[in-house]
C-alpha cells in the first residue's frame, strides 16, 4: 500500500502513464501497444517501471525488441560483358536487409539450379545484414538469351521475398549447315548443269566471313561461271572437275566454325585414263594384252573395240575382249598374224551419260629390240662409290631392263655389273683414284640395244667432286654441241666488239666536225707579231687543222709577218683603203698583198672553201712593251657572221684582183682599232685549193 503507478520508458522518454486495475485486489496493469514496428525499432529498449511513492527506489522491468525484416536489395554482381559458350564463370549474388539471413537460390528459365548440379555457396556478414551467394557457372550455346534469377527469401517474413533476373548474352562459335538447292537431284547432275548450295549459318555475335571450300581448297571470289556470297554459292556450267566435296566456314570473334561436307557427284561421259601405254610391241603369233582404262561416273557399262589398219576398219568381236572387276577398264587379247595384222586398236567405253567421244588409241607395232637410254650423267662421286642415272627410251613393245658393266680403264678388268629395272644404278665398293670406263645399255626379250659409254672415276682420299660427268653415246654427242654453242657465242662476242670499234671511230670523228657557233669560233694564227718581248704571248694558241683540213707548213697559206715579206706595194694597197677611212698599217699591206698574189684562180668542177677566223669576244689585258697606249680591248656584242658555200658543181670563174671584194681588216688593226673601230667587222676570207676535184664536199 498504496497501490502503484505503472509507466512506459523508452530510454529517457516517458511514452505511456496509463495504467488500470486487473481482476485482482492490490494489483494494477499497463499494456503498451506499437502499431508500427519500423527498422528503426530493431533492438530499442522500453523500461516497465511501477512506484507507490516519492521515496523509495521504482522496481522496473526492460524489453528489447528483435524485428523480423524481408529483404531490401538483391542484386547479381557481373558487368555487362557477354560470356563465352564453354568457359567456366563466377557469378556473385548479394542481398541486404533480411532479419534473420535470407536464403539465396538460382533459377533459369524457371527452373532452380540445384546445388548439386551447378556449384554455389553463401556468406553471411557478422552482423547478418548482408548475404553473399557465388555461382560457379559454365553457359553453352544453348543458354543464349536465357534469363538468369537470383532470389532471396525470408521464410519468417510475410512477402520475404525479392529477386534479381539478367539475361545472358552468350558468345559461341558459329555453327553452319549446308545443304545442296532443294529443286536439285544430288543423282542426277551432269555436265553443264547449274548447281547452288545454300549455307545456313548460326553465331552470336554474327559471322563476319564466310569462306567455301572445294575439296578442302578454299575457293577465290571473281572465278568465272562461280558465283558466291555469305550464304549461298552457284556454280553455272558445271564440269567434272567440280565434282567433289563442297563446304562453307564462318568466322566470328569466338572463332571458325566449318558447316557440314556435300558431295557433288557430276555425271560425264567416260575418257581415257591418263598415262595408258600407247605402243605395244608384238610378234606374230604373239598374244598382246590391252588394257583400256577410263574415267567416268557413273561407270561404264559396256566397251567397244575396232581395229585400223592401212586396208580397212574391223570391229572386234565382244568375245575377244572382257571387261575389269570394276567396270572401268577393258582388256582385248590381240594376237598379229600377218603384216597386215599391224595397225591402230581404238576403243570406246558407253555410261548413263553416254558414249565416250574421244577413242583411247593404241598402236599396235612388231616387237623390236629397244632404243639405248640417253642423256647418261654420273652423280654423287665418292671415293668408293658413284651413282648414275639415264633417261629411258623406246622399250621396243616390251618389258626392257637396264644393265650397267664398269670396266678399269687402265687394264680394261671388268670391276662389276648392275642390272635394274629403271636406268639408274649405284656403284659401291670401289677403290678409291680409279679412272673408270663404264657401259650402260637396254635389253628385251628381242635383244639388247646400243651401248652408252661413259668415263668416270672415283675420288682420291679427302678429295671433294662436284662436277656432274656427261655420257657419250654413238647416236647423240653432248661434247660437239657444247663446243658448237662455244663458237656461235664467241662469233657474236667478236661481231659486238667490232661493232662497238666502228661506233666509236665514227662518234670520235663526229665531235671533232660539229659546227660551232660564231662567239666560240676560235682565232687562227694567220699572222706572227712580235709585239711582246716577254715569254707570254698575247692569245692561247688554238688547233691549226679545224675538220679535216690539214695543217701545211709549206703551203701558201702561213702567212709571214710584214718584217719576212719585202717588196709589198704598200702604195697601192693604201690607195684602195684611203676612201674608206680605214686605218691601214704596214702588217695590213703585207697581209693583203700577199693574199692577192697566192689567191688561186677556181678550176672547173672543184670546191672552193672558205674558212673564218673572228675574234675571241673575251677582254684583253693591256698590252705590254711600249703599246699599252691603245687599252684594254673592252668585249663588245658583235653580230654572228656566217660563210655561204656555193655546192654546184662549176662555180662561176673569179679573177685574181677581185677575189676579195669586201673591205679586209687586218688582225692587228681589229685588236687595235683607230677613230671607227665599231664601223667594221673583223673578217678575213681565203681561198685554198680544194681537197678532192671529183667529189662536192664542204665544210666550214
Amino acid at each position: 500500500k498504496p497501490e502503484p503507478t505503472i509507466r512506459w520508458w523508452r530510454g529517457e522518454k516517458l511514452i505511456d502513464s496509463v495504467d488500470t486495475r486487473s481482476g485482482f485486489v492490490s494489483v494494477r496493469s499497463n499494456q503498451l501497444v506499437i502499431k508500427s514496428l519500423k527498422r528503426s525499432d530493431q533492438h530499442a529498449v522500453f523500461i516497465c517501471q511501477a512506484s507507490n511513492n516519492n521515496f523509495s527506489q521504482p522496481v522496473s522491468a526492460s524489453i528489447t525488441l528483435e524485428i523480423y525484416f524481408r529483404p531490401l536489395i538483391v542484386e547479381i554482381l557481373s558487368s555487362n560483358q557477354p560470356f563465352s559458350a564453354d568457359r567456366k564463370y563466377e557469378i556473385p549474388c548479394q542481398t541486404y536487409g533480411s532479419r534473420p539471413p535470407a536464403k539465396i537460390s538460382w533459377w533459369m528459365e524457371n527452373k532452380e539450379l540445384k546445388s548439386y548440379t551447378f556449384n554455389h555457396t553463401q556468406t553471411n556478414s557478422a552482423d547478418g545484414n548482408m548475404s553473399t551467394s557465388l555461382l560457379t557457372f559454365t553457359p553453352t550455346r544453348l543458354d543464349n538469351g536465357k534469363a538468369l534469377t537470383c532470389r532471396a527469401t525470408n521464410q519468417l517474413v510475410q512477402g520475404g521475398v525479392e529477386e534479381t533476373t539478367i539475361k545472358l548474352n552468350v558468345f559461341y562459335v558459329p555453327i553452319l549447315h549446308l545443304t545442296l538447292g532443294s529443286n536439285l537431284n544430288p543423282d542426277d547432275i551432269e555436265e553443264g548443269d547449274d548447281v547452288y548450295f545454300e549455307c545456313k549459318v548460326n553465331a552470336n555475335p554474327w559471322a563476319y566471313k564466310v569462306l567455301w571450300k572445294h575439296n578442302g581448297q578454299i575457293m577465290q571470289p571473281n572465278q568465272k561461271k562461280i558465283i558466291m556470297s555469305n550464304s549461298d554459292l552457284a556454280l553455272q556450267g558445271i564440269s567434272r572437275n567440280q565434282a567433289g566435296n563442297y563446304s562453307c566456314t564462318a568466322s566470328n570473334v569466338e572463332g571458325d566454325g566449318d558447316s557440314n561436307v556435300v558431295e557433288l557427284k557430276v555425271m560425264y561421259k567416260p575418257v581415257c585414263r591418263p598415262n595408258l601405254k600407247p605402243v605395244y610391241g608384238v610378234a606374230r603369233h604373239e598374244n598382246a594384252h590391252i588394257l583400256c582404262e577410263v574415267e567416268s561416273y557413273p561407270p561404264p557399262d559396256s566397251f567397244k573395240w575396232s581395229f585400223n589398219n592401212t586396208a580397212n576398219t574391223v570391229d572386234v568381236p565382244q568375245s575377244r575382249f572382257q571387261s575389269g572387276p570394276h567396270h572401268s577398264s577393258s582388256t582385248l587379247t590381240y594376237t598379229p598374224v600377218t603384216e597386215l595384222d599391224y595397225g591402230t586398236v581404238m576403243c570406246w567405253a558407253n555410261n548413263l551419260a553416254g558414249r565416250q567421244q574421244e577413242p583411247c588409241v593404241f598402236h599396235i607395232l612388231a616387237a623390236s629390240k629397244p632404243d639405248p637410254p640417253f642423256n647418261c650423267s654420273i652423280l654423287n662421286q665418292t671415293s668408293e662409290s658413284l651413282e648414275v642415272q639415264c633417261i629411258e627410251g623406246f622399250d621396243g613393245g616390251q618389258p626392257q631392263y637396264f644393265l650397267l658393266e664398269v670396266y678399269d680403264q687402265q687394264n680394261g678388268f671388268l670391276l662389276g655389273n648392275i642390272s635394274a629395272k629403271f636406268a639408274v644404278f649405284n656403284v659401291s665398293g670401289l677403290d678409291s683414284g680409279r679412272n673408270l670406263k663404264m657401259v650402260v645399255y637396254a635389253a628385251n626379250s628381242k635383244g639388247r640395244s646400243e651401248s652408252v659409254l661413259l668415263e668416270g672415276f672415283t675420288l682420291k682420299v679427302a678429295e671433294k667432286q662436284t662436277v656432274l660427268s656427261l655420257g657419250t653415246s654413238d647416236q647423240i654427242e653432248i661434247a660437239p654441241m657444247l663446243g658448237i654453242l662455244i663458237g656461235i657465242v664467241t662469233a657474236l662476242l667478236l661481231v659486238s666488239v667490232v661493232i662497238l670499234g666502228v661506233v666509236k671511230i665514227r662518234s670520235s670523228q663526229g665531235e671533232g666536225s660539229h659546227i660551232l657557233r660564231p662567239g666560240f669560233l676560235p682565232v687562227k694564227e694567220k699572222v706572227t707579231l712580235p709585239l711582246r718581248s716577254e715569254s707570254e704571248d698575247l692569245f692561247e694558241k688554238d688547233d691549226k687543222n679545224p675538220d679535216v683540213v690539214p695543217a701545211n707548213k709549206d703551203s701558201d697559206y702561213q702567212l709571214g709577218s710584214a718584217a719576212q715579206t719585202p717588196g709589198l706595194n704598200n702604195s697601192v694597197i693604201s690607195a684602195e683603203y684611203e676612201g674608206s677611212g680605214q686605218h691601214i698599217t704596214p702588217l695590213t699591206e703585207a697581209y693583203i698583198t700577199r693574199d692577192r698574189a697566192y689567191a688561186p684562180q677556181p678550176v672547173s668542177n672543184e670546191v672552193t672553201y672558205a674558212e673564218l677566223s673572228i675574234t675571241r669576244p673575251n677582254s684583253l689585258e693591256p698590252i705590254k712593251n711600249g703599246v699599252n697606249q691603245y687599252g684594254s680591248l673592252q668585249r663588245r656584242d658583235e653580230p654572228t657572221i656566217y660563210a655561204q658555200i656555193d655546192h654546184s658543181r662549176r662555180p662561176p670563174p673569179a679573177p685574181v684582183k677581185t677575189s676579195i671584194t669586201s673591205p679586209i681588216i687586218s688582225p692587228v688593226s681589229t685588236l687595235f682599232p683607230t677613230a671607227k673601230p665599231s664601223l667594221y667587222h673583223r673578217e678575213v676570207v681565203t681561198v685554198r685549193t680544194p681537197l678532192m676535184g671529183c667529189q662536192q664536199e664542204s665544210c666550214v
